[in-house]
């Protein structure tokens, strides 16, 4: 069974620190996990950071290029607009009622990257805010447009001219800004039909998968019982096998077998 936390050792330097040490289920070597709410802070905001703070390096860099490489595909399949955050917005006119209504249950697993999920929170934030506008650059990462929603004059503008499927007419005047009169969503799913749904679960699998890094980060590798460490070539400066008799390895105190682990 996974080991919790509070089951981690914790060797008399380390507590002199107020540092947790977790075991490597590879070697039984220490592995110094530092501040382990920073560094699970710091996996969320790049998967991998986390565990490069406490010097794994080689599994921080295996999570960041897999779990970003899942992300960026799926924002490709999506065409760049697999992520976003929204929510109905309150008032978006008062006395003219929404005909749609867009929900991004989504992107609840999409947050588990924070690199995404802050942008994409901001954007939300200030295009139902006062200004009415995404604050940053351009639409990437801004929720989609419904039926009714007026934005800034300056936004609606800048939709015109990006998108080929928006015309003038899909804004009327609504001082001091500009009402939409289409759903934003359903042109993306007739531009880009089933692949829109597929970068979508692409980009919400990375965001799960990186609650299992972060996790790493926060408790150190899991270490089933009656693991025997069989090891496997480090980069992480483990220590080396202690030839036994007839040329075996001696197992320690604990009934380890002292690997070549990577210690991570």
């Amino acid at each position: 069974m996974p080991v919790s936390p509070a089951a981690k050792d914790r060797s008399p330097d380390a507590r002199r620190r107020g540092r947790i040490v977790a075991v490597s289920p590879d070697d039984g070597s220490a592995i110094d996990l530092k501040n382990p709410a920073l560094a699970a802070f710091l996996s969320w905001l790049v998967p991998g950071l986390g565990q490069l703070y406490q010097g794994r390096r080689f599994k921080g860099g295996v999570f960041m290029g897999v779990i970003l490489f899942t992300l960026v595909v799926g924002m490709w399949l999506g065409g760049g607009r697999s992520v976003y955050a929204s929510w109905t917005p309150r008032a978006l006119a008062p006395g003219r009622p929404l005909v749609a209504r867009i929900d991004r249950w989504s992107f609840l697993c999409q947050a588990g990257i924070g690199i995404v999920a802050l942008p994409a929170l901001v954007q939300t934030s200030s295009l139902h805010g006062t200004a009415r506008e995404p604050l940053l650059p351009g639409s990437f990462l801004a929720p989609p447009l419904v039926p009714r929603q007026v934005v800034s004059r300056r936004y609606a503008d800048r939709l015109v001219q990006a998108d080929p499927d928006i015309e003038p007419d899909d804004f009327v005047d609504r001082p001091p800004g500009r009402e939409s009169r289409f759903d934003q969503v359903s042109l993306w799913h007739r531009r880009l039909g089933r692949w829109f749904d597929i970068g979508t679960l692409w980009t919400m699998l990375a965001g799960m998968l990186n609650l299992l890094v972060m996790y790493d980060a926060w408790a150190g590798p899991m270490v089933a019982s009656g693991s025997t460490g069989k090891g496997s070539p480090s980069g992480d400066g483990g220590p080396e096998p202690v030839p036994g008799p007839g040329g075996g390895r001696e197992t320690g105190a604990d009934g380890r077998r002292p690997g070549r682990g990577r210690g991570a």
